[in-house]
């Protein structure tokens, strides 16, 4: 299968801009996109297609969204909103990748906090809780 990914321009026109439209509220405004950490943001957005000795390390589109849902969500790339700008990339990822997340927004939002408090040293059992999620309330389009 071919896979579609994000990149910085794709998060800039169409997440950030959802995630502002959707989740943006005046006590707990998403920082500009403008404002975001690129390092940061970019090496969240390019685990997804990382290989090694020419294998994908995260083959399937669970694996991908799980990585992409995980590090944007902990590597922090913006000064706030990185919990609704990771679930919107997510849903987005998968959309252009011809799946959906069957799942509720307060759902969403506990994940996205589940991950949020997350312990780096539990990263790998964190990875797995995601990749169940995922795959428990992926849909085809």
């Amino acid at each position: 299968m071919q896979f579609h990914y994000l990149d910085a321009v794709f998060m800039e026109k169409m997440c950030h801009r959802l995630a502002m439209a959707v989740f943006d509220t005046k006590n707990d405004p998403i920082s500009p996109f403008q404002d975001h950490i690129t390092s940061l943001l970019d090496s969240a957005l390019n685990l997804p297609r990382a290989t090694f000795g020419g294998k994908d390390l995260y083959p399937s589109i669970v694996e991908k969204a799980t990585i992409l849902y995980y590090s944007l969500n902990r590597n922090h790339p913006f000064r706030n909103g990185n919990k609704r700008i990771s679930t919107v990339a997510l849903l987005v990822f998968l959309y252009i990748n011809g799946y959906w997340l069957d799942a509720g927004i307060q759902e969403m939002t506990d994940k996205a906090l589940f991950v949020a408090k997350s312990e780096p040293r539990n990263r790998e059992e964190t990875l797995n809780s995601i990749s169940v999620w995922i795959r428990d309330h992926l849909v085809m389009q």
